[in-house]
């Protein structure tokens, strides 16, 4: 039997009682508690529910009763958070080359901005303008708040706006890019915040997976890395749930492999999986007692039929690491694509794809009643509360229903600007709806917040694993590597850290030692560190790219493969071994893309550190083809793609496709080398200033650029890059003499 049934351990009488009561605290017992607000989209249950009371019946705009407190003049697609006054959100604003996401800090009482960070998009696939389809998430501890863009960079930064630390999934991890846009929510647990998204790196990680990271909320280090995937179908944004089952605290997610998946939340460990569908799950789960509650809107593994939601057993055993069939406690043709269904008071709702609310039996997943409110329904989630479900949908209607028992009753709805596609969140009688237009704050009376209940904090048990963190490191040759090993009980919790002379750190040509005795970076490669203490062995996985100035001609690499045809690419390249390989042209050692898998069309593969900045670079670059059909070769640039492009004869500069790109005539032949230098340069206004030119090999290179390109929202900083697109895997691209300098 589940011990905690709620993301913070309290009994859901407990959280009513606070709500009802927020001031019947002591000192004491206040200065105890956590902050008041809502701090991630899913509520303090995690269920989408809130047991405040007292709320409004009916939204209304203007006129008599009015209840539209104020708004705010941000796009966004997901859910505002809440914590001690203030309102937390992603959002989006500008057009073309001026559009960028922005993590925004108002004045709960009178939607003042206070603070707001701006990023703009980079190196990304995502079409029509699909921002902040994601939230962030409040620390309860801490109160510092967490986020992810959609080219993904998660920040740290306190309640004050202060920035605690960043990393780039994308340039450290190999976090891929999906034309959705789709980010999700942070997942905060003790001292870790854990994302979810597709990842291809290296060596073991180099195949594209769902993974999970978890990072040291205080510092950025990453503490453990999941795979409990298969090959995914699709990227997934579902958020994980949480219990403490069985000595551990386990989280619950959909994945975009269509399996649903259990995960030790502070080891890591994959606990099992259930294939459900041919596609990814995009919605939360819940936990109702022994049951998890799942549901997705794509075509089931066992039959034609699109949509499922299900129930599985959760006291159910894994059959090496797979839950039964006979997990399955009940099943429901319901089509929902990444609306997530809420829990409340006995009873889950769930908004599916074609507008119908349902009201339904978590124990038999029958109807207790249902009511359509509008023609589709893709993303929004509702929001119960106060005996009443408020339903978001696509148009932008904001529609309130009461739940009478048997039978629905709508008490009003109102038309809102733009398309809501994010759950409400709740917060002393004021309640939150994000649209493609602004952020609306509603409510009839300016309560006082219920406390958000904080978590125990566990009795540490006996040392009996070893954990080394950071558990994947991407560092600069030269950079301290803090290498820390943890000591964990059986729940998989801290209970101390080894000290220096227990550890024993193999030798590694990665790694050399200081006379201080700190492990520093040596080389560029990418290898995995081995520690022993206390009888026991732990890895973890280490990345060093090189710094600047830096050149690679390939001439040292041993062509070792397949009787000496090729050789792996550098080993620091992300995604590189799979699709590059070192060959002899004529005579001369080149990187040459790898065309045995034709699903790899294209490749970005970065080889530097995302703190670089204001440098060239110069690479030979050639492909192969006909007259009427080349590939594209470049390299990435700070955050910016330029790409000399065959088949169009031009030469390209991009950040995302849609917002920032700009060509320019350039005549160029097959199995010709080509040098191709690139320039970037921040100005005094922020400005990046991207430069590139090409010339015949061997030629003296032109004086003028060939373009020239100004972005008025200037990429600061950003790794290098090298870049490749083979279509139908045709004609192969080839690179040769890469070096990245310094401007000055």
């Amino acid at each position: 039997m589940s011990t905690r049934s709620c993301f913070l351990s309290f009994s859901r009488v407990a959280l009513a009682a606070l709500a009802l009561a927020p001031t019947g605290l002591s000192q004491d017992e206040a200065a105890q508690a956590g902050p008041r607000g809502w701090l991630n989209w899913r509520g303090p249950e995690q269920s989408g529910a809130s047991a405040e009371r007292g709320l409004f019946d009916v939204p209304k705009l203007d006129g008599e009763g009015q209840n539209l407190l104020w708004t705010y003049p941000v796009q966004g697609r997901g859910t505002p958070v809440i914590a001690d006054g203030r309102v937390f959100g992603c959002g989006y604003v500008g057009e073309g080359k001026d559009i960028h996401e922005v993590l925004f800090c108002l004045d709960e009482t009178t939607g003042r901005e206070l603070w707001s960070h701006s990023y703009p998009d980079f190196v990304s696939d995502v079409v029509y303008s699909r921002y902040s389809i994601g939230s962030p998430t409040i620390d309860p501890e801490t109160g510092n708040v967490f986020s992810m863009t959609v080219p993904g960079l998660i920040h740290a930064f306190t309640r004050d706006g202060e920035l605690l630390w960043e990393r780039s999934l994308f340039e450290d991890f190999g976090r891929l890019s999906f034309p959705n846009g789709r980010t999700g929510a942070p997942m905060i647990e003790g001292d870790l915040v854990i994302m979810h998204f597709i990842f291809a790196s290296w060596g073991p990680l180099g195949p594209a997976r769902d993974r999970f990271y978890a990072f040291d909320k205080r510092t950025g280090e990453a503490v453990w890395v999941a795979v409990p995937g298969v090959t995914p179908y699709d990227n997934s944004l579902a958020m994980p749930v949480l219990e403490d089952r069985g000595g551990r605290t386990v989280m619950y997610t959909g994945l975009g492999c269509g399996n649903v998946s259990a995960i030790d939340v502070y080891t890591g460990d994959v606990l099992w999986r259930f294939h459900g569908l041919r596609g990814g799950y995009n919605s939360s789960a819940l936990i109702d007692g022994d049951r998890l509650i799942a549901v997705h809107g794509l075509e089931n593994v066992d039959s034609s039929v699109i949509g499922r939601m299900v129930a599985l057993d959760l006291t159910a055993q894994p059959e090496e690491g797979v839950l039964p069939a006979s997990a399955e406690l009940w099943r429901r043709d319901l089509e929902a694509f990444s609306s997530s269904p809420a829990l409340a008071n006995g009873r889950v709702y769930i908004t599916t794809k074609v507008g119908d609310l349902h009201c339904l039996d978590p124990q038999t997943g029958a109807d207790h009643w249902h009511i359509k409110l509008g023609t589709s329904q893709l993303h929004a989630s509702p929001l119960v509360a106060d005996g009443k479900v408020y339903v978001p949908l696509p148009e932008g209607d904001f529609v309130v229903v009461r739940d009478a028992g048997d039978a629905p009753e709508v008490l009003g709805s109102v038309k809102l600007e733009g398309s809501c596609l994010g759950q409400p969140s709740l917060s002393g009688g004021r309640m939150y709806v994000h649209t493609t237009a602004k952020l609306y704050c509603f409510g009839e009376r300016l309560g006082e917040a219920p406390i958000w209940p904080t978590r125990p904090v566990a009795q540490g048990g006996e040392a009996v694993r070893v954990q080394l963190v950071p558990a994947d490191a991407s560092v600069r040759v030269g950079d301290v590597v803090p290498l820390e090993l943890r000591r964990l009980d059986a729940s998989g919790r801290m209970v101390g850290v080894a000290s220096a002379s227990d550890m024993t750190v193999a030798p590694s040509p990665l790694l050399r030692q200081d006379a201080n005795g700190q492990w520093i970076a040596a080389k560029p490669g990418a290898g995995m560190v081995k520690v022993d203490a206390f009888g026991q062995s732990t890895t973890a996985r280490l990345r060093v790219v090189p710094g600047l100035p830096f050149t690679q001609d390939f001439e040292g690499i041993a062509l070792d493969q397949a009787d000496g045809k090729f050789a792996y690419p550098p080993g620091e390249w992300m995604g590189g071994r799979m699709k590059w390989q070192i060959v002899d042209l004529d005579g001369q050692k080149v990187a040459a893309r790898n065309m045995s898998n034709p699903l790899f069309q294209r490749t970005i593969s970065m080889f530097g550190d995302p703190r670089e900045s204001g440098y060239t670079m110069r690479v030979d670059v050639m492909s192969d083809g006909t007259r009427r059909s080349m590939s594209a070769v470049g390299v990435v640039h700070q955050r910016y793609l330029i790409i000399l492009k065959g088949n169009h004869q031009e030469l390209e500069v991009s950040s995302n496709m849609e917002h920032l790109r700009e060509v320019a005539p350039f005549s160029w032949k097959p199995k010709t080398w080509y040098t191709l230098e690139t320039r970037v340069d921040i100005e005094a206004d922020g400005s990046a200033l991207v430069r590139a030119k090409a010339w015949p090999r061997g030629e003296a290179p032109p004086e003028a650029w060939t373009i020239e390109v100004r972005d008025p929202l200037g990429h600061t900083h950003g790794a290098p890059g090298l870049y490749g697109f083979t279509p139908q895997s045709r004609f192969a691209v080839y690179m040769d003499n890469l070096s990245v300098t310094p401007n000055d």
